[in-house]
């Protein structure tokens, strides 16, 4: 396949490895005019697939526009679709042989080991853009619905970018129950913003969700200018609701079993409501039943249905004032 002139493949990190090869790892990047420069990082997570595929959508319709209307692109684009390709191989989520979490790495250090160098090599390639975009999915366990994390420590410059990103939710964190070695912290903390996206669930990819999310990232490049304002993208027609830490509500299992849903993912609920059971496989007896504790609407629902007592089952966000 042709490649056009102002595409090109970029390795921004390599390391030798044990046995005669080297680990390179590598970006795409799409020039247009001196306008801002973006980002999207995906795969720093091995078992989370949601975003090399979003990376896909992107890199097409990236392609079809610079050859359709090749002055439309008034910035520069980078995406870097898989950052732990150790780990994208062997469906591990941490970094295989350190067994580390490379999410827990940032800002990292060139002289460090190989988790602290790709985690520097990053920030550097990274700093300075207009902003980037970190999509994660679940875990295998949790099935979430299309949303933007914010630290409340930077709504104020974010809050204003995740309105435009077509998701369903934003959820506001408080500052104590998120990691400051993460590459979003890292990054919005020296000026760099950085929406952390999730949605869909661990190892699968969602197509419909993935579409959702490249609509509103479109949308946002074209408000900030890395897109001219004729320029047709799809639709961003999504307004989301906005969560904090004191409407969000975990619904934990009392009991270990098999949890059946008796609900849809991403409805409205009642207080009382059954969201699922938890049965017994050897006999005919309902363990326990989940319920919703409000009125609200369930953004996460367990996909992987055996549970251990405790297991996070579901979230149901309180509805404060409709959507904002």
């Amino acid at each position: 396949m042709s490649v056009p002139p102002s595409m090109k493949m970029e390795t921004f990190f390599t390391i030798e490895m044990p046995y005669r090869e080297r680990m390179e790892i590598r970006r795409t990047v799409f020039t247009g005019g001196n306008g801002p420069r973006v980002a999207v990082v995906a795969g720093i997570h091995g078992d989370e697939l949601e975003g090399l595929y979003v990376c896909h959508l992107l890199a097409a319709w990236l392609e079809l526009l610079q050859r359709t209307s090749p002055g439309s692109l008034l910035g520069t684009v980078e995406l870097y679709p898989a950052i732990n390709t150790l780990g994208l191989d062997t469906l591990t989520r941490g970094l295989p042989v350190f067994d580390i979490d490379l999410n827990r790495a940032f800002p990292g250090s060139s002289g460090g080991p190989l988790p602290e160098r790709l985690a520097a090599a990053l920030m550097t390639a990274l700093s300075g853009s207009a902003l980037v975009v970190d999509i994660h999915a679940s875990n295998i366990y949790l099935r979430e619905i299309p949303q933007v994390r914010i630290n409340q420590e930077f709504d104020v410059m974010l809050v204003p970018l995740a309105r435009r990103m077509n998701i369903d939710l934003i959820w506001l964190h408080g500052a104590a129950t998120v990691l400051e070695t993460t590459v979003a912290h890292s990054l919005n903390s020296c000026g760099t913003p950085c929406l952390v996206a999730e949605m869909g669930v661990g190892m699968r990819i969602t197509p419909k969700y993935c579409s959702q999310l490249m609509a509103g990232i479109l949308n946002v490049w074209r408000n900030i200018g890395v897109l001219a304002d004729d320029v047709e993208i799809p639709e961003a027609c999504h307004t989301p609701l906005i969560a904090d830490d004191s409407n969000v509500h975990y619904l934990n299992a009392q009991t270990s079993g098999l949890f059946v849903p008796a609900t849809a993912h991403w409805t409205n609920v009642r207080r009382g409501e059954i969201l699922g059971t938890i049965v017994s496989p050897f006999h005919g007896d309902i363990l326990s039943e989940v319920r919703s504790p409000v009125d609200g609407v369930l953004f996460t629902l367990r996909e992987y249905p055996l549970v251990y007592e405790g297991s996070l089952m579901a979230r149901v966000m309180a509805r404060k004032g409709g959507v904002s």
